[in-house]
């Protein structure tokens, strides 16, 4: 996907014909992925942790919120597919009535209706969004310009 993003073509995680023909053109042409490499971990565990790893080392830590019981953040590892510097964030709450959110903010979804993004709060580092891994708008702010489409983030 990142290959796929650097080089214009439709990201999409698929190979196809002329994204293996670029791919190879690139490796015999020594070009590097101009980003550095990027992951994000995010623990459910108390207190709930998101940390940015850039080239192997912590450069940004933060506490965070992840799913309800009821809406559960899904363990696993999965690219960030699609970004928003800010967007409207739309559902059903537990109960039943919806919700319509708008300005949210550093916005990068990962795992369907999951995203990285700020989110104001009382506070952090337990579980309290309906999937989504919240933080403070300043942390999500520089975390935003690390997660662009094919980063990892890993929850657990």
């Amino acid at each position: 996907m990142r290959f796929q993003s650097v080089h214009g073509f439709a990201v999409t995680g698929q190979m196809t014909g002329p994204v293996w023909k670029s791919l190879t053109q690139a490796v015999i042409k020594n070009q590097l992925d101009p980003m550095s490499y990027n992951m994000v971990y995010v623990t459910q565990s108390l207190p709930q942790k998101m940390k940015l790893y850039q080239n192997g080392k912590v450069v940004l830590t933060s506490l965070v919120n992840t799913g309800i019981s009821v809406a559960p953040t899904q363990n696993g590892t999965f690219p960030v597919y699609l970004r928003y510097t800010t967007t409207t964030m739309s559902g059903t709450l537990p109960n039943g009535s919806t919700y319509h959110d708008s300005g949210i903010p550093w916005v990068s979804y990962f795992n369907g209706g999951d995203a990285l993004h700020g989110f104001i709060r009382s506070g952090y580092g337990y579980p309290q969004s309906l999937g989504c891994v919240e933080m403070p708008f300043a942390n999500a702010a520089s975390l935003w310009p690390h997660t662009p489409v094919g980063t990892l983030v890993t929850v657990q």
